[in-house]
């Protein structure tokens, strides 16, 4: 047999070392094979599920290998690049598959990212995939029990545990660590992959004898490992570049370049694409996750100087290139690695958790200009969310200015929602006339601009569903108002308008929007929100968001022994006043619950925490048939508020009389199985 080609790509070269460094897993890889030279694979999904760093995309790296021998299209996704909403991922894998290959795999990693998706995958996506098709899902989670019973035959788990002490020691083997050396690595790593890799690491690139560990010296495996592996890289620059390489979820030569700016960023990216816990894609070298976290919790704790350096022109290198990205893509791109440095934000990290949860629930398509009957359906959607006479008054700009309009869609091609910007400078005296709402916002803004000038109005944007709620629809909206921001020229001014103020003020003044009243039409029931850019132009605006609160800070914590203890009349009012703040968590963080035990005994932000007991005890009237007309009430009173009760009652076709009735009983129901929760039982 003639050898194999040489590698022709340094992408090929990488990938031919990683295969070279790999051990083990013979009982797994084996299980793969006979599936994939198998006419009729014995299995369709498998679930490969372990800790952090136990080998999971070394496996698929394997699978993958196995498979493209057997001529198979494979396709690699991971999930810490996917908007996890079912639209997005069917997307990826619609651009990633062979749609004319006879056998497909799809390796999906990292899916604890999208572990929202998982029901939606489970009962749409999955079973409309080919029965030639293979699916291996890598995370750190055991798949839901709900596989198992709907995909009975069809499903198989894959538990990775260390490896042996031969599979081990082969490994230290092929990674030049000596053979004096690795008897004490066995008993400090106990063949965990990564811990393995890390020592490997640092005797490869000179930093000191391993058989110096001593395992009683490492109560923290992994944070004792980096901390030795961090004291001996090569040098100074070398340990500046793997900090830098922290800071941000992907790093390629030229963002390096701006985190080191007087450092040989090309050298350095070289050290840094070889290292065996990176891992290397399209976009550049990621660290894996534990590693990253470690190293920069170790350098925020070591030199929080250094630390705000580097955070700093990150954020800066972002902003420039939103600014100079090419495609609406790729500017969403940037922005979501932006969005990366304020992931333990104090007031962003709630609402980015909302977020998610609402991603999770949606069916989004994607998004695009006005279809044929879609004027009747967004009228609908605003009249039901506000008045016939908004509703009037945005339909006849969406008729008049088809333009201005970006509708986004269900998978089935409905409308889920929709944005209309109008341009301030470019608004006639008889298109205005009509709308006293734009009306009062152009003689405070419009007429104020100067030749050259350009003024935004997002005169109108909701969710079908939601409303102007937190939702997968409002989250794009948002985004879509920053890529105006940042690719609008000559912007001056922006106002947003929104009927839900008590709700959005606290998010808008903390990205800098004012409240301008004197832009407000009398009567119409919404509230303007606006910037004026000339005195802060975007780029100095990203900056400054950047610098007013740190982007590390932990949520404040409060003493253990400040819990309230309620009688059960008051803790019966305190959820009932709950429940009609549940989705305004401004006024939720009121709540004296937030001090009750309930709350306290539960991980996580005390807010999204009472939200979630909320929501839990509200979702176990939704299991048994005639419980759900309950549920179904508390949905559309609290947790997914339509904009009155009566509109909620005939949304679900009741007569109002019976909607209370229903409602009444489930919000007993939950204040029930909250008392029970606070008081044991």
């Amino acid at each position: 047999m003639s050898p194999p080609p040489a590698p022709s790509t340094l992408g090929d070269r990488l990938t031919e070392a990683r295969h070279a460094w790999f051990v083990g897993r013979e009982p797994e890889l084996e299980r793969f094979a006979r599936a994939l030279e198998a006419d009729e694979p014995p299995f369709h999904l498998a679930f490969v599920h372990g800790p952090g760093g136990i080998g999971k995309t070394a496996l698929l790296d394997e699978v993958a290998r196995l498979a493209e021998a057997t001529g198979a299209a494979v396709a690699r996704l991971d999930g810490r690049d996917l908007t996890p909403a079912p639209a997005a991922f069917a997307e990826a894998v619609e651009a990633a598959l062979d749609a004319d290959a006879d056998r497909r795999v799809l390796l999906v990693d990292t899916y604890e990212q999208i572990e929202g998706l998982d029901g939606w995958l489970r009962r749409t996506f999955a079973p409309g995939l080919r029965a030639t098709d293979l699916i291996v899902i890598a995370g750190r989670n055991r798949p839901a029990p709900e596989w198992r019973s709907a995909w009975a035959g069809e499903v198989v788990t894959v538990p990775l545990r260390n490896l042996s002490g031969a599979e081990a020691e082969a490994y230290l083997e092929a990674r030049g660590v000596p053979e004096g050396a690795r008897a004490h690595v066995l008993e400090f790593t106990h063949g965990h992959p990564l811990a393995l890799a890390l020592v490997a690491e640092r005797v490869r690139q000179g930093g000191g004898d391993a058989g110096a560990f001593d395992p009683a010296d490492a109560p923290d495996l992994l944070g004792d490992l980096l901390g030795r592996f961090l004291s001996a890289v090569p040098s100074a620059e070398h340990r500046a570049a793997l900090e830098a390489a922290s800071v941000v979820p992907t790093l390629a030569v030229p963002l390096l370049e701006a985190l080191l700016p007087d450092a040989d960023a090309e050298g350095l990216f070289g050290w840094l694409r070889d290292l065996a816990f990176a891992e290397t894609d399209a976009r550049g070298v990621r660290l894996h996750d534990v590693v990253r976290e470690t190293v920069e919790a170790d350098l925020r704790w070591r030199d929080p100087e250094r630390h705000g350096a580097l955070h700093e022109r990150a954020r800066r290198f972002y902003a420039a290139h939103v600014r100079s990205a090419s495609t609406a893509e790729g500017r969403r791109r940037i922005l979501s690695d932006y969005l990366h440095l304020y992931r333990r934000n104090a007031v962003v990290q709630p609402l980015l958790g909302r977020l998610r949860a609402a991603w999770a629930e949606a069916d989004l398509e994607g998004s695009g200009p006005l279809r044929d009957g879609d004027v009747g359906a967004l009228r609908g959607h605003v009249a039901r969310h506000c008045d016939a006479a908004e509703a009037e008054r945005v339909a006849g700009w969406i008729e008049r200015r088809p333009e201005a309009v970006e509708v986004f869609r269900t998978r089935d091609g409905a409308p889920a929602g929709f944005l209309l910007t109008l341009p301030l400078e470019g608004l006639e005296a008889d298109e205005r006339a009509g709308d006293p709402v734009v009306e009062a916002v152009w003689g405070t803004v419009g007429a104020r601009l100067r030749a050259g000038e350009r003024g935004l109005l997002f005169r109108s944007w909701l969710d079908a569903e939601a409303g102007q709620g937190v939702s997968a629809v409002q989250s794009l909206v948002f985004a879509r108002t920053v890529e105006r921001y940042l690719s609008t020229p000559g912007l001056a001014a922006s106002v947003l308008l929104t009927g839900w103020p008590d709700l959005w003020a606290p998010v808008f003044a903390l990205v800098g929007l004012t409240r301008w009243p004197e832009a407000e039409a009398e009567g119409a029931g919404l509230a303007a929100f606006g910037k004026d850019w000339r005195a802060e132009p975007p780029d100095a605006w990203l900056e400054a968001l950047a610098a007013q609160a740190p982007s590390d800070a932990p949520p404040p914590t409060r003493p253990r022994e400040a819990v309230v203890v309620l009688s059960k009349d008051e803790f019966g009012e305190a959820v009932r006043e709950a429940l009609k703040a549940y989705a305004r968590p401004h006024r939720l963080a009121e709540s004296p619950l937030l001090e009750a035990r309930l709350v306290r005994d539960r991980d996580g932000e005390p807010v999204e925490a009472l939200q979630a007991l909320l929501r839990e005890a509200a979702e176990q009237l939704d299991q048994g048939i005639r419980e759900r007309p309950y549920f179904r009430a508390l949905d559309l009173t609290y947790l997914r508020p339509a904009p009155t009760q009566a509109i909620a009652a005939e949304r679900l076709d009741l007569p109002f009389s019976t909607f209370r009735r229903h409602l009444r009983r489930g919000v007993d129901h939950v204040v029930e199985a909250l008392w029970k929760v606070e008081t044991g039982g």
